[in-house]
């Protein structure tokens, strides 16, 4: 059962949070990437037309929201382009992503205001090297205290042992500590395994869940921070 915003959030409470479409809109800028390797490689496809919007779909249902194989989009579409290797590839999508990077609506109002409130607040993001560029791209560490990305820290959500890491450098209890994210798998379930609060992000209209598992259930950050922003100081 959904528990007052001002439960989660009382004062002094750790908020740690996701990143990509969480904080941020990875979709827009994987949207903005196949968008960039269409028009480079494929100059002759009519932007929106038919044959465009099947292969963007298909784009997409490779990439699986970050959660795809790079070289499985790599296969499937650009192995005959010359000069290109799945090597060089890897390196263009991390490069051209983090660069493509933005908030998500609502993100940066919700970070600033939390920050005002003086909440401890860390990042805890899957991936590599390339979730540091997109972080460096938007400036968003200047409101975290700790920021673990699996590649760095050894360890991947949902194993609780990355959470528990970040609440170690936060010196912060699970029952004083919510994190923020958008995969029921991978933050709620990893979260709420290490004795956290949870804020899902149903971005998708998700409609079979375990309830259990979501101390509270938003549509997107734009509603978390109206809701967040509304509390007494």
């Amino acid at each position: 059962m959904a528990r007052p915003v001002s439960s989660i959030f009382e004062l002094d409470t750790a908020v740690l949070f996701d990143l990509d479409n969480t904080l941020i809109d990875r979709d827009q800028a994987c949207d903005r990437f196949f968008s960039f390797l269409l028009k480079t490689y494929f100059p002759r496809l009519e932007p929106e037309g038919t044959e465009w919007n099947d292969r963007m779909e298909t784009l997409r249902a490779l990439d699986q929201g970050g959660r795809g194989s790079k070289a499985a989009i790599y296969d499937h579409s650009f192995s005959d382009v010359p000069g290109m290797s799945p090597e060089s590839f890897v390196e263009l999508m991390r490069g051209k992503l983090a660069s493509y990077a933005s908030w998500s609506d609502g993100a940066e109002p919700l970070l600033k205001c939390l920050r005002a409130r003086h909440h401890p607040m860390a990042l805890v993001t899957n991936g590599s090297k390339s979730q540091r560029d997109k972080i460096d791209a938007i400036g968003a560490s200047v409101y975290f205290d700790a920021v673990l990305i699996s590649e760095e820290v050894g360890t991947a959500k949902p194993d609780p042992v990355i959470f528990r890491q970040a609440m170690s450098r936060l010196n912060a209890a699970p029952e004083r500590s919510v994190f923020v994210g958008d995969s029921l798998e991978h933050d709620i379930v990893g979260a709420r395994n290490a004795g956290m609060m949870t804020v899902f992000l149903n971005r998708n209209g998700v409609l079979e869940m375990d309830e259990s598992l979501c101390d509270l259930v938003v549509s997107d950050l734009r509603e978390l921070s109206d809701r967040v922003i509304g509390l007494e100081v």
